[in-house]
């Protein structure tokens, strides 16, 4: 027998059996426990006892510590350490465990995990595989990796015993490093899901786990963290993530009494087309405005119209709201409009896409101006020594600022095309100057389009400013445009009596001819007008006339008797008069017909007065500053206007734009590389 004796002020943990080839553990809770070893049949007892960092012996030898570390060491084993099955399962109560993918309950009783690995093996097979799977690893290991130590016999113990000590200092950093406190399941799960959040939010790659820096890092931060492989963080985490996203999401829509669509395609450079689509929607209860991606497809055969209905009413089906939708905003292409009248939805083109029409159209009256300022844009950009001399003159002419860069058009989007002409009309000077210094490489702009460039801006800018104004997704846009475009007719007429350039002046004839046509009784346009009406900033003052506001505020109204015409859920028999004078079954029956006709006449005048009423107050409210939030205003009055409130859901969480989808395709080439 060999006794080993550890003594501290204060106690830790824990005790603990090893072997060569198996590792036990248990905490320590009596002082009976801190002293105990003997060895027989082979197995090494050693109960231990971990006191701030410090480990002594009975004749003061480190020996026997030192040995003990080192097997642990070479077994992997950390107390309390737990499956992986725990990466998609959390604990209910002392008996069960729910999956983090689809929900379900399982019992656990006395701690068996087997149950859970069964049902991940059976329902959820890529993320079993992901972390169960030997092929590949499921882990990347971010510690040094050891050889087995044998753990030596108690004579060899004692043989060592009067072995040198060894320095404090060395013998303290021994047991840090092998005796560190082990990695909670919760915690190595929630690191998990962060590295997860940073590859989606970010746009990292999964192999971001295989680089040396990243593991150097999670060593640093986390020694003892298990950092997950590439395929672990695809097949398995990355799956269950999006289940419990996923239906996290469909609880919310279930709160949103209607639903907007927006969708946009993409083409890669590989030419595959894919169209993403968005829903917009408010919350009833705490009216809020949110916007959610419900799908990116790839398209797999012709962009028909069929075809793209096809696709929409899938993924509306997956996500089970196809009676909450009445609206998809999309581009003027005439498959998607197509498309849309197939689903039975309303459809209702991008403004930002016909704000683009009508501005490509009327450009071609300046074009050749326009192609004078990108010879000049693109020859700063080919050469750098030109680009230099440009830098060197705005220096001179500026000291102290730091030198602008031309920048250059995009030839499907006119505001690239804006900020070109106004960017070269801020460097008139520099241009003029670098051009001469570089003996004329590119034909200047003449006196006369010089002074073209800063007035075309100011004719341009108010299309910039409404177009980034109704690209927002996350306040309301729709029943902005009657009154934008008011706005911008009204800046057009005016301008018109200050412009010196005669191309300036057709420019301006041409934007509001275009104007005209692409926006030809929009006031009358259902979701348009009704919209302006419902969005307490506006009511009247967004319409150009009485008739196009009569129109809108009737087509409100009626709309409204309608919903509060619908019958009542409410039982009849609850409902009649039970103090009326009792008649024989005989004559009951021959007035029943006639008496029900009655009733639900008499009920729906008074809903239909109701109605009136209510609009007619509503109407009456002095208006909101229009950069206040409509939906608040309507939140603190959804009790007083209850049928109307719900129209103002149905409209306000219209997108003026489809913007919005277009936004995932912003950063789409870094995806798909």
């Amino acid at each position: 027998m060999h006794s080993i004796q550890y003594f501290s002020n204060d106690l830790n943990y824990a005790v603990i059996a090893i072997s060569k080839h198996r590792c036990y553990t248990q905490p320590i809770h009596h002082q009976s426990d801190r002293r105990f070893a003997m060895r027989s049949g082979g197995l090494l007892d050693v109960r231990i006892l971990y006191y701030m960092g410090i480990w002594v012996t009975h004749d003061g030898s480190d020996v026997v510590c030192r040995y003990f570390l080192l097997a642990v060491k070479s077994l992997d084993f950390m107390e309390g350490k737990r499956s992986k099955i725990w990466q998609f399962f959390s604990k209910e109560t002392e008996n069960k465990a729910k999956c983090d993918i689809c929900q379900c309950s399982y019992s656990i009783k006395g701690g068996s995990t087997t149950n859970l690995k069964k049902h991940l093996m059976t329902k959820h097979r890529p993320s079993y595989d992901s972390v169960f799977s030997l092929k590949p690893s499921t882990c990347i290991s971010n510690q040094p990796s050891q050889q087995p130590v044998n753990l030596p016999e108690c004579s060899q113990f004692q043989a060592s015993s009067n072995e040198p000590k060894r320095k404090k200092e060395a013998q303290q950093t021994d047991i840090a490093l092998f005796t560190r406190k082990p990695l909670s399941a919760a915690r190595e799960k929630k690191i998990n899901h962060l590295i997860l959040k940073l590859i989606i939010k970010d746009l990292q790659p999964f192999s971001i786990v295989e680089d040396s820096g990243f593991i150097e890092l999670i060593n640093y931060l986390e020694p003892n963290y298990p950092i997950p492989s590439r395929y672990m963080l695809s097949s398995g985490l990355l799956d269950a993530q999006f289940t419990l996203v996923k239906e996290k999401l469909k609880d919310e829509l279930k709160r949103a009494s209607h639903i907007c669509l927006t969708t946009d395609g993409w083409t890669s450079r590989a030419t595959t087309s894919y169209q993403a689509v968005t829903a917009h929607y408010i919350l009833g209860d705490i009216w809020e405005m949110r916007s959610a991606l419900l799908g990116c497809f790839e398209c797999q055969e012709r962009h028909t119209a069929d075809y793209i209905k096809q696709e929409l009413i899938h993924l509306v089906t997956d996500w089970e709201i196809n009676d909450k939708i009445f609206v998809c905003v999309t581009d003027n292409a005439s498959n998607m409009k197509a498309a849309i009248r197939l689903t039975g939805w309303e459809h209702f083109p991008c403004v930002a896409h016909t704000y683009n029409l009508i501005v490509q159209a009327s450009l071609q009256t300046i074009q050749e101006p326009i192609k004078k300022v990108k010879c000049i844009v693109e020859y700063f950009h080919r050469s750098s020594i030109a680009t230099k001399k440009l830098y060197a003159v705005q220096e001179q002419l500026k000291p102290g600022q730091k030198p602008l860069k031309l920048i250059m058009d995009v030839i499907t989007r006119w505001n690239s095309t804006l900020d070109m002409l106004e960017r070269v009309a801020n460097l008139q000077e520099p241009i003029e100057a670098a051009i001469g210094l570089l003996h004329n490489p590119v034909e200047n702009l003449s006196e006369n389009e010089w002074r073209i460039l800063p007035e075309v801006v100011k004719i341009l800018k108010p299309f910039k400013q409404l177009t980034e104004e109704f690209s927002s997704e996350n306040e309301v846009t729709i029943s902005k445009i009657l009154a934008g475009n008011s706005s911008v007719l009204r800046i057009l007429n005016n301008l018109n009596n200050t412009l010196t350039c005669d191309l300036s002046k057709q420019l301006v004839s041409k934007l509001k001819a275009e104007f005209n046509i692409r926006f030809k009784n929009s006031s009358r346009h259902q979701v348009l007008s009704k919209s302006a009406i419902l969005d307490p900033r506006f009511k009247r003052q967004a319409f150009a006339d009485d008739s196009c506001y009569e129109y809108a505020k009737n087509s409100v109204r009626e709309e409204l008797e309608r919903m509060m015409a619908k019958p009542s859920f409410v039982n009849e028999s609850e409902s009649e008069d039970t103090d009326s004078p009792m008649f024989d079954e005989q004559q009951d029956s021959i007035w029943l017909e006639f008496d029900r006709r009655t009733t639900t006449m008499s009920t729906t005048a008074s809903k239909t007065s109701a109605s009136i009423i209510t609009f007619r107050q509503y109407m009456e409210e002095k208006l909101l500053f229009r950069k206040e939030n409509p939906l608040k205003w309507w939140h603190a009055r959804t009790l007083l206007y209850p049928e109307l409130s719900n129209l103002a859901q149905k409209y306000l969480c219209v997108m003026a734009t489809s913007v919005p989808s277009e936004r995932i395709f912003s950063k789409s080439g870094q995806i798909l590389s």
